[in-house]
């Protein structure tokens, strides 16, 4: 039973692919209008626009299509991240921890949400920059501050801190990211 509603379920997410025929990428990001102008001091809208191209890039199953083509509950191979940008549990426990926005919306809520998934993700964004000011360079370039961040978004804060290198795959597909919008 349980074969035949994976099964199913996969059929439903590709028609549907195939019904909403994603764009491609573009780097014009229009923020959901869910909160008027969510001020974000570190992952501002700009920034972030930028920044979930290539987390969306690394880390989506349709990398070459915008984050929203990828459900927020799509898991990820490894069963930990979901969604196009890879987001986990644990990630969005630190968000709640730090925006009281998001205090009364569940796990579960957030996945069930494209649009609170997404602001929970540029609010982690702004977390993380917030902690690695250190590790990025003063007036950094975006795709200086997207080097620092999509290594600390794989291996943690604190595994990043720690220096604990993220593997060469993601390296070389961070610099194919980078050369594709230059």
């Amino acid at each position: 039973m349980l074969k035949i509603l994976r099964v199913v379920t996969i059929i439903l997410i590709l028609e549907l692919l195939v019904i909403l025929k994603p764009e491609p990428l573009s780097a014009d990001y229009v923020p959901y209008p869910l909160v008027a102008n969510p001020s974000f001091q570190y992952a501002n809208v700009q920034l972030w626009g930028y920044l979930r191209l290539g987390l969306n890039y690394l880390e989506s199953p349709e990398p070459f299509y915008p984050p929203e083509s990828v459900p927020p509950t799509y898991v990820h191979p490894d069963s930990k991240g979901f969604g196009a940008y890879g987001f986990s549990p644990e990630a969005y426990q630190d968000v709640q921890r730090m925006y009281t926005f998001f205090e009364n919306y569940s796990w579960q809520y957030i996945l069930h949400s494209q649009q609170l998934y997404e602001l929970a993700n540029q609010a982690f964004a702004d977390w993380l920059l917030k902690n690695l000011q250190n590790y990025i360079p003063r007036n950094a370039s975006q795709e200086q501050i997207f080097d620092v961040l999509h290594k600390a978004w794989n291996v943690g804060l604190s595994g990043f801190k720690k220096g604990t290198e993220t593997v060469t795959s993601r390296a070389r597909r961070a610099e194919e990211f980078k050369a594709r919008l230059n």
